[in-house]
């Protein structure tokens, strides 16, 4: 897996190096302001969905469920 190295801002664009522990080669990258923006919304984006996804919604005066766990007998 791929990670990043040597960030820097440079006439309106993000430079960056890729690196990997299986290659002995880097790579380097420029993504400009905009880009980046777009893309970290795009994320952000995603990452809401999701989440809406999984949300419970309770119907108006309806009590939050119980979620804490109950200890269970042993049968004897």
């Amino acid at each position: 897996m791929p990670w990043i190295e040597d960030v820097e801002l440079a006439c309106g664009a993000y430079r960056f190096e890729l690196s990997c522990w299986w290659h002995t080669r880097t790579w380097t990258k420029d993504v400009t302001v905009a880009e980046t923006a777009m893309l970290v919304d795009e994320i952000v984006d995603q990452a809401l969905a999701a989440a809406e996804s999984s949300a419970v919604v309770l119907a108006p005066g309806q009590p939050p469920p119980d979620t804490t766990l109950q200890a269970r007998r042993r049968p004897r």
